[in-house]
């Protein structure tokens, strides 16, 4: 029998740094390396161990070992003293301990090994603390890290209070004051968010947080305009007050979505970019997975009454509800309804008990009874996401494909067999093909529009004919057989003439993307005796609003029934068309002031209808309402 591989590689070396920088802050820099050479010979050693060779006195290695983790041990009780952090108080001293007892084992260990250099309850201890040194180091670590965070979310908090004031400004008194104010709070925010941004280790986190924190920064002067229009209008007598409020709260509205989405990307701890184009049980699996690993520290968090809310416990037991909300999206009925069913009955248990918690009411017997309870019913959800998953893996998910290219590797895989039950995958990705082909088709015109629209009626009858004869028994029939090649052939007819479709449609909208906005400038600062101002106007407006929403059409559309693969990508773009569109009435608001002859009767015509209208925008345009 081969010799086990890989025990000793749990036996690393420490270089800790540990600082107090001039804000009395913990500065905890962890540098572990494998000591390769070490590592090398303990392998060997215990290979050689198992057929009867000595372990060598590993005395001096664990020695330089405890002295690093007792130097942690005790900035970190120091730390968790002087602290005011009251999660970090709670969470810091357990992992602590686990540090602290695994290096007493390493110690023990090496005294075991030294006095019976043959001994096995020396070797297993010898194991057993290096691993623990391990989890409790990455534990403690994690801990350090969350205080950290929520460093930040607090300060992110007093700016997002703080910005709230604007709405009583009256006065550029007070105008002067708020600027005064706000300056440091958010320049301090925008560091701390900067310097975490850096530090990230998933680049989508990091762009988030750049996204929206260079948001916030182009806001904050378009705010204090607002305010300087707000309160110059009270002090001319008035005349629209109502306009210059309503646009001064839409400013604050914007740049409070921006800090909180700051705080909601600053708390996120994993990214599943790939689960957009991952087959679903590949993701069901890893949500499973995620699931397991977390159910320890959940339930540690539920059995101790003492534990404070928002800790390492909480977040993992909501992070185990957001990954049971995977699966349930991803798996058949019964499955589906009664996880997402346990998931809303856990979070509201939760948040509950997190309440009660934050109160100082943790050992009160309803909280006794709500952390019993949770604790009952995470288990039987852990329990369903398995049976969930085990059924996904003998029966299938169901589920059409995200992009044009896997709804036809869907489409042609039933083609190729039509009799294996895929719980009706085959009808949901050749319906979704046809309805992408349908959406297409309505940006085109003429012979090409026609021909689309064609196609997609070919490729849905001769599918209803394939599926009746299915439903008959005679799915094998020659008929049927004839059918298949024919759907084959018109469903990859149907992919080209919409990717071919889509190139055209990018070609034209984007040939000339700036020449009609040029055309309106020139048409709004024209002379106001000019010959057909108005018309001219009008005409340039139209001209304008239409073409800006035929490229957003196009960015929706290539996003749509594209084939790219990259999820994110595909939501830059979609987010790119949406500022783009209130960019678009933003303009043309702001030139109502300068052409007030025309009272935006067009500026909604082309506007879709989940777009999100500035209130400034619609103020300045009353008797038009967006599509319902």
């Amino acid at each position: 029998m081969p010799a086990r591989r890989g025990l000793y590689s749990y036996f690393i070396t420490f270089n800790l740094t540990l600082q107090i920088n001039e804000n009395n802050e913990l500065i905890i820099e962890v540098n572990t390396e494998t000591a390769t050479e070490e590592v090398s010979v303990l392998v060997v050693l215990h290979e050689a161990s198992e057929d009867g060779s000595a372990m060598p006195d590993l005395s001096g290695q664990i020695s330089a070992v405890n002295a690093a983790v007792q130097n942690l041990v005790k900035v970190g009780r120091d730390t968790t003293n002087s602290s005011k952090d009251a999660v970090l108080k709670q969470d810091m001293p357990p992992a602590l301990v686990k540090v602290e007892a695994a290096s007493n084992g390493l110690l023990e260990a090496s005294v075991m090994l030294r006095d019976d250099p043959y001994s096995m309850p020396g070797r297993k201890t010898l194991i057993d603390g290096a691993r623990g040194i391990l989890g409790g180091t990455a534990q403690l670590l994690l801990v350090f890290d969350q205080a950290e965070v929520r460093k930040i979310l607090r300060r992110c908090q007093g700016v997002l209070d703080y910005i709230c004031v604007a709405e009583v400004i009256e006065v550029m008194g007070d105008l002067v004051t708020f600027v005064k104010n706000l300056t440091p709070g958010m320049t301090g925010m925008a560091n701390m968010v900067s310097a975490r941004a850096k530090e990230l280790t998933f680049q989508v986190h990091r762009e988030l947080l750049e996204k929206h924190l260079d948001s916030v920064k182009n806001t904050v002067p378009l705010l204090v305009s607002a305010i300087k229009i707000t309160v110059t209008t009270i002090s001319q007598g008035g005349q629209g007050l109502a306009e210059a409020k309503e646009n001064r709260n839409y400013v604050i509205r914007k740049m409070s979505y921006d800090i909180r989405e700051i705080m909601r990307v600053l708390q996120l701890t994993t990214y599943d970019e790939d689960d957009w184009a991952m087959v679903d049980l590949t993701v069901l699996k890893k949500a499973q997975d995620n699931i397991t690993n977390q159910m320890a520290r959940a339930t540690e968090w539920l059995t101790d009454p003492n534990a404070a809310p928002g800790g390492i416990g909480e977040s993992a037991l909501h992070q185990i509800l957001a990954d049971a909300k995977k699966v349930a999206d991803r798996v058949n009925e019964p499955y589906a309804g009664r996880i997402k069913q346990a998931v809303e009955d856990l979070t509201e248990l939760t948040d509950k008990l997190a309440d009660l918690r934050a109160n100082g009411q943790g050992n009160t017997p309803e909280a006794l009874q709500l952390s019993h309870a949770i604790n009952a019913k995470l288990n039987a959800l852990q329990k369903l996401v398995d049976d969930a998953v085990q059924d996904a893996v003998k029966n299938g998910t169901g589920k059409p494909a995200s992009t044009l290219t896997g709804k036809m590797d869907q489409a042609q895989a039933w083609l190729a067999n039509p009799s294996v039950n895929d719980k009706g995958v085959d009808r949901k990705a050749i319906e979704g093909l046809v309805a992408e082909g349908r959406r297409v088709a309505q940006n085109l015109s003429g012979p090409e529009k026609r021909e689309l629209e064609q196609l997609c009626n070919n490729v849905d009858s001769l599918y209803k004919q394939l599926d009746a004869l299915i439903r008959k028994g005679q799915g094998n029939s020659p008929e049927a057989q004839a059918i298949r090649q024919q759907l084959a052939m018109k469903l990859q007819q149907l992919q080209q003439k919409i990717e071919k479709a889509l190139a055209n449609q990018v070609v034209d909208s984007f040939m000339d993307p700036t020449g009609p906005l040029a055309q309106l400038d020139r048409a709004a600062k024209a002379p106001a005796d000019a010959p057909n101002r108005q018309q001219t106007y009008e005409s340039k407006a139209h001209i304008f609003l239409k073409h800006s929403k035929q490229m957003t059409d196009t960015a929706h559309a290539v996003t749509e029934a594209g084939s790219c693969p990259d999820k994110k990508i595909v939501g830059e773009l979609n987010a790119t068309a949406n500022e783009l569109m209130i960019l678009v009435l933003t303009i043309l608001a702001s030139m109502e002031e300068a052409v007030p002859l025309f009272k935006g009767k067009i500026i909604y015509a082309h506007v879709p209808k989940d777009t999100q209208v500035p209130p400034a925008v619609k103020l300045l345009c009353p008797s038009v309402s967006l599509p319902a």
